[in-house]
């Protein structure tokens, strides 16, 4: 790919500067004192995807129809991008108000806020109880439907060996001081006036129940298909959320588990076989285990379906947004994109 050896021009949103071939979208956009949405900065996250409306770009990859990640695709030329507005990160304080075993392996945690979090249905929070290390967790509500905007509720899977997990019950209880920042991520409800699916499993049920609620409440005039699995059928705990939809109206619900024998209200078998035909109209949405999560964004690709989700992954150490500032200044001094961090 061609890339421009002087300076040029990006519009972000917008809003234009002059940036230095090489750069990231996100590192560019600060020439235009634009900070683009992002987490990981290492192109798992999606919280940066943008669109790129004129110019050209190396996409590193990661394209998908006429977006890229903005932490890894990088400036070749003039180029404009857009992304949609989304709450701004924030950090928040609170305390656990209640754990509840809701299947064997899986709690709802009710968190109360000192002050309220902005997020949109879907996104993900950093969360830290205290004494232990950041989490990613999507807020939602409690499976009865009930919202508060002063607590969020989360879905915790526990393992034995996990550092966070097993400290559920111990120095995950009622009283416990916890901190927060976001909201992250892209695979928020959007707006549409097409079909919606939703597909989950385990604790990814956390944010597309979030996403069930909200689509529910604010575009009843959508078509709701949710399917809802988890591998051991005992951990099938999504029941009530699913009743609070039934009595407004959604019919095409599944409850799904490979292991499922003998249970008239599961189907015995893979989520990914009750996903109805899609079309480009579709908005699917789909969280939980990386294969499941994998094989439904093929079958929506396939059908020219809108597929957000937003991808888990491991915490790493994550260069700041200082330092992306300062590395900006270096790479403008030398002018070589040898001085920024890149995620």
């Amino acid at each position: 790919m061609s890339v421009s050896h002087g300076p040029c021009t990006i519009t972000v949103n917008g809003k234009r500067a002059v940036t230095t071939p090489g750069l990231t979208l996100v590192d560019a956009a600060l020439s235009a004192r634009v900070v683009v949405p992002h987490d990981c900065c290492t192109g798992q996250c999606e919280t940066c995807r943008v669109t790129v409306l004129s110019g050209a770009v190396d996409d590193a990859g990661t394209r998908d129809r006429d977006t890229v990640l903005a932490c890894q695709a990088r400036v070749t030329g003039p180029v404009e991008i857009a992304f949609e507005a989304v709450p701004a990160v924030v950090k928040r304080t609170g305390e656990v108000g209640s754990v509840t075993q809701v299947a064997p392996d899986i709690f709802e945690v009710v968190v109360r806020l000192a002050s309220r979090l902005p997020y949109l249905p879907g996104q993900y929070v950093k969360l830290a109880f205290a004494g232990l290390p950041e989490r990613d967790y999507s807020p939602t509500v409690r499976l009865t439907g009930e919202a508060d905007e002063h607590e969020l509720v989360f879905h915790l899977r526990r393992y034995p060996d996990g550092l966070v997990s097993s400290q559920i019950g111990n120095r995950i209880r009622a009283g416990a001081k916890v901190k927060l920042r976001g909201p992250f991520g892209n695979a928020w409800l959007r707006p549409g006036g097409g079909p919606i699916v939703l597909v989950a499993s385990g604790t990814g049920w956390a944010p597309i129940w979030s996403i069930a609620v909200a689509a529910r409440l604010g575009q009843p005039e959508r078509p709701l298909t949710v399917i809802a699995s988890a591998s051991d059928p005992a951990n099938l705990y999504m029941r009530p959320a699913l009743q609070w939809l039934w009595s407004r109206g959604v019919r095409d619900m599944y409850l799904a588990s490979s292991a499922a024998r003998g249970l008239v209200d599961v189907w015995q078998g893979r989520p990914t076989e009750l996903v109805p035909h899609l079309s480009s109209a579709h908005d699917v949405y789909v969280a939980g285990n990386p294969d499941m999560v994998a094989a439904v964004k093929a079958i929506a690709a396939a059908s020219g379906a809108a597929c957000h989700t937003d991808p888990f992954t491991a915490s790493t150490t994550r260069p700041s947004l200082a330092n992306r500032i300062a590395g900006l200044f270096r790479t403008g001094a030398s002018g070589s994109p040898g001085g920024v961090q890149q995620g």
